[in-house]
């Protein structure tokens, strides 16, 4: 069975109201959010649209008016070495005092089907999709994107499925699946504002087993016909 790369973990916490021009490099530094011994890559954005800052190691923090979010390059590193969670955390511990409404953990990962570039296509056509005429339409072959949502208890996984290209570290272009999930927690509501910075928290501290759950979805694919019940993951 093939293997599921995961390519990017990024962490969205949603406020009611965030000013954007808050995020500098000076600030995540002087918060001590980021570690003192990154270092900036570019020139950092900043107005009140919205702010971005990237560092060298892959990892980049953006804001909105109602958001903000952190991501983080994980190809070939350990997801227990993945930083953007402490970052995400200590965010907010420094600024307990926001709104806020929910977090999202989403996830990018692949599947790497080799140089043929039929082989992700074929993939997604002949074991997804039902086989029909309309496939057989215009003068390119058509191209394709799934979008799904399972319901597990306490969280949603919103999975999207498309096929694409990835160059090699040897300039080859090779074709993938791209998986991309998305877990939405919505605390608004659900519990006094005063306890939504450590459920936000409780939620990041627990993004492994988010990203466990999303193998566990994305494995079924890639053993077609199978049929296998999903484990009780609260």
């Amino acid at each position: 069975m093939k293997k599921t790369n995961l390519q990017e973990l990024a962490i969205v916490i949603a406020v009611k109201e965030l000013d954007p021009t808050l995020l500098t490099p000076e600030f995540l530094n002087y918060s001590q959010i980021v570690p003192a011994d990154w270092v900036v890559a570019g020139q950092p954005m900043r107005s009140f649209q919205g702010s971005q800052v990237t560092f060298q190691n892959g990892t980049s923090v953006i804001a909105q008016p109602q958001r903000i979010s952190f991501a983080e390059l994980a190809v070939d590193k350990p997801t227990d070495g993945l930083e953007i969670p402490k970052l995400a955390a200590k965010f907010v511990d420094v600024l307990a005092n926001l709104s806020y409404v929910g977090v999202g953990i989403n996830l990018r990962g692949y599947v790497d089907f080799g140089a043929d570039k039929r082989e992700a296509r074929d993939f997604i056509f002949q074991n997804l999709l039902s086989p029909g005429a309309w496939q057989q339409m215009g003068i390119a072959p058509v191209q394709s994107g799934i979008n799904l949502s399972y319901t597990f208890e306490e969280r949603r996984l919103n999975l999207s499925i498309n096929e694409a290209t990835m160059q090699t570290p040897d300039n080859q272009m090779n074709s993938i699946v791209l998986f991309g999930g998305n877990f939405d927690y919505d605390i608004a509501g659900t519990m006094p504002p005063a306890a939504h910075p450590q459920r936000i928290k409780q939620i990041v501290g627990n993004w492994q087993r988010d990203l466990q759950l999303y193998h566990e979805v994305v494995d079924r694919f890639m053993v077609p016909n199978s049929v296998i019940s999903f484990p009780s993951l609260s």
